[in-house]
């Protein structure tokens, strides 16, 4: 999947928090391993300065291709733009749409992206692979039942 690349001269002035296996915490330092493999949480944090939801990735892409997809909308919103549930964005990927889907995460309303599967499928297709239709699933169904693994070094 290629990415859109346009010259942005807008500042970020948000943060996105990313929750991924083998990440290490910046304060005890214990490797996280809490997701299934080839998912995680990362968030935007700061759009509400633009009275708008914050969004979220779960399908853990490559860090800079991650980046790239959350800073893009964060970018849009800055400029103006409004997301809501159900919206398909064309900037993000060349010859891929992106669908923003609305979930409750932790008591606030987010905008989830959701990546299409190699055949342009998402996750309400029955036909959609099935890592591109876990997308859709509740944070929690993400994690590793396992509570044994979580934060082991």
């Amino acid at each position: 999947m290629r990415i859109k690349m346009e010259q942005q001269n807008n500042k970020i002035d948000w943060v996105i928090i990313l929750e991924a296996n083998d990440c290490s915490c910046d304060i005890c330092g214990k490797r996280e391993h809490n997701f299934i493999k080839g998912f995680c949480n990362a968030t935007t944090d700061g759009m509400y300065k633009y009275n708008h939801p914050e969004f979220q990735l779960v399908l853990h892409l490559e860090y800079k291709l991650l980046l790239y997809t959350l800073n893009t909308l964060g970018l849009m919103v800055k400029a103006g733009r409004k997301f809501q549930d159900g919206d398909l964005v064309d900037e993000l990927f060349e010859g891929y749409q992106a669908k923003l889907i609305e979930i409750e995460e932790c008591g606030k309303k987010v905008l989830r992206v959701i990546i299409p599967d190699s055949d342009h499928r998402f996750p309400d297709d029955p036909q959609c692979q099935l890592e591109y239709s876990y997308q859709a699933l509740p944070i929690e169904d993400l994690y590793i039942a396992n509570t044994n693994n979580k934060n082991q070094n």
